[in-house]
């Protein structure tokens, strides 16, 4: 299945490849227009490159079906939600099944259309699992290393001295860095240094928004930053 909508993405039209774009694998993917806006086919990782979820944007909302993957293969497929009935097909032991999540309120059932042999309750929590799943921000979608990124930026850097700080970055639901905070500034720090920081955190590549449940959705995290880049941290 994966193998099938890689083929889909290499078909995405040239307008959307001359926009902002991530590379991968040949393809380019996951763009946004000049507004910031997220557009056509996106695929989201995992913190070890593999892909977790596919989905297409049109101005910022998802359109469309979302394709959920486990180890390389279609665990999940949500489709639209109208009114209250979101269908869906999963996938459990070669098997297919149809559903629908039926929300009331915040909370919601869910309607299968028969029981496998040997589905039992744990099953039904791995179901409720993959619908509530959440997809934490990855630098650069993971097509590059974040400690490759700030050794780059040190090394063009005339102020940055050696020392160690915790930063919290506000990344928008685009994956663009959009706020930067620091804690108590100590006496090492001058304008030029905060001149220097600033660029180097807002010249960022984009990263993976985080994703959670049916919208991608701004969030902070939390950064410790060493000059010798062994303290690089996340979330």
């Amino acid at each position: 299945m994966l193998r099938v909508i890689l083929f889909i993405l290499l078909i995405i039209p040239v307008s959307i490849q001359a926009q902002r774009t991530i590379k991968w694998n040949g393809l380019h993917l996951n763009a946004i227009d000049k507004q910031g806006r997220k557009q056509g086919e996106w695929l989201f990782f995992d913190k070890k490159g593999n892909a977790v979820m596919q989905c297409s944007f049109n101005n910022d909302m998802v359109s469309g079906p979302r394709v959920f993957f486990n180890n390389g293969d279609t665990i999940l497929v949500r489709l639209e939600r109208k009114n209250d009935r979101e269908p869906f097909i999963y996938y459990y032991k070669n098997q297919q099944i149809n559903g629908v999540f039926a929300h009331k309120g915040d909370d919601f059932n869910i309607e299968l259309d028969h029981i496998p042999a040997g589905f039992t309750a744990a099953d039904i929590r791995e179901l409720k699992r993959w619908y509530a799943v959440k997809i934490e921000p990855v630098y650069m979608f993971g097509v590059e290393r974040l400690a490759d990124y700030f050794s780059a930026a040190y090394y063009k850097s005339n102020a940055i001295p050696n020392w160690h700080h915790n930063f919290v970055l506000t990344i928008n639901a685009s994956g663009k860095v959009t706020n930067v905070e620091w804690e108590e500034k100590d006496e090492l720090w001058t304008a030029n240094l905060e001149r220097e920081v600033f660029d180097m955190f807002y010249s960022m590549g984009r990263w993976q928004p985080f994703f959670d449940t049916w919208q991608t959705q701004e969030i902070k995290i939390t950064m410790s930053l060493g000059a010798d880049l062994k303290a690089i941290t996340a979330r």
